[in-house]
């Protein structure tokens, strides 16, 4: 992989964030120097799973990554990490009801970064992070930070369906 990411970049000047091979496809997401690859039969949720590992490693794993002079770095404590987001993959979690539910009136004391997927759930009323970033145009890293944070105020509810992450406000 890290060939074919080199002759990639030489091509094209840029890494890919998708490999397809016959039936498997390497979804790429870079993580400061390194990168989270997940290996997988062809699939937008793939792709989406590989982000969201990407940024969880980055949020973990900061402090490291930006101080980082090539020693050994035990990513031990990640196994967790992966084995919850692919987890999701197969299995579906239980639903997770907003506490504060996300209204209009909400709307004005949002961070201005979040309006846009606030807007559009409020219109949807449900939507996975891949529907939110198609509708809106934002990427799929933001759309889940947003979602996350909108999560984590008690503003929106998840769930899993299809084996998809999915946030809804009622």
């Amino acid at each position: 992989l890290v060939a074919m990411q080199t002759f990639v970049k030489e091509v094209t000047g840029t890494y890919f964030n998708e490999l397809t091979a016959g039936p498997i496809q390497f979804s790429s997401e870079k993580a400061g120097p390194f990168y989270v690859v997940l290996v997988s039969t062809k699939s937008d949720l793939a792709k989406e799973k590989a982000q969201l590992l990407g940024i969880r490693f980055m949020r973990k794993y900061k402090t490291q990554i930006e101080n980082w002079q090539g020693e050994r770095i035990d990513f031990e404590q990640f196994e967790d990490d992966i084995n919850e987001v692919l987890g999701e993959l197969t299995t579906d979690i239980k639903r997770q009801d907003p506490t504060n539910p996300l209204d209009a009136s909400t709307l004005i004391f949002l961070e201005k970064d979040l309006l846009p997927v606030a807007r559009y759930l409020l219109k949807s009323e449900e939507a996975s992070v891949s529907e939110i970033a198609h509708e809106t145009g934002l990427s799929m890293r933001d759309v889940h930070s947003s979602l996350q944070r909108l999560f984590e105020k008690g503003h929106v509810g998840k769930f899993s369906k299809d084996g998809e992450e999915h946030f809804f406000v009622k």
